[in-house]
């Protein structure tokens, strides 16, 4: 009725910006949102996410963490730098930001977490 944008949207918005591999792999396990602003139905805004650094324990309790498309490696004993493929973190987490496009005024904030899908965890 007052062309305000509903909750249902935003949230859309939000997901659009996810990229299709973690749809594929993961399943999203919380969401939070901040609304800084509203918006009308007619505004043309901006989706975008950042992927979080993300961190899994490997065997022999060696730390694998994962920024962006890279693995970096700490060692906390005496073990070889791990494959690429297990470098497939457990948890994923997302930092997001709706704005309008045309002043880049924030519109919300907010962060997701998603978790391996039970079938793609490594064995």
């Amino acid at each position: 009725m007052n062309q305000h944008v509903n909750d249902v949207k935003y949230v859309g918005w939000v997901m659009e910006s996810v990229p299709v591999a973690v749809f594929e792999n993961y399943e999203l396990s919380s969401m939070t949102l901040k609304y800084r602003r509203q918006c009308s139905q007619s505004d043309a805004l901006q989706s975008m996410c950042s992927p979080t650094s993300c961190t899994t324990k490997l065997e022999k309790e060696a730390e694998v963490e994962v920024n962006g498309a890279g693995c970096s490696y700490t060692a906390g004993s005496q073990t070889s730098i791990p494959d690429v493929a297990k470098c497939v973190p457990p948890h994923l987490q997302f930092t997001h930001l709706l704005r309008l496009q045309v002043d880049g005024a924030e519109i919300l904030q907010g962060k997701t977490q998603w978790k391996l899908k039970k079938s793609k965890h490594l064995h």
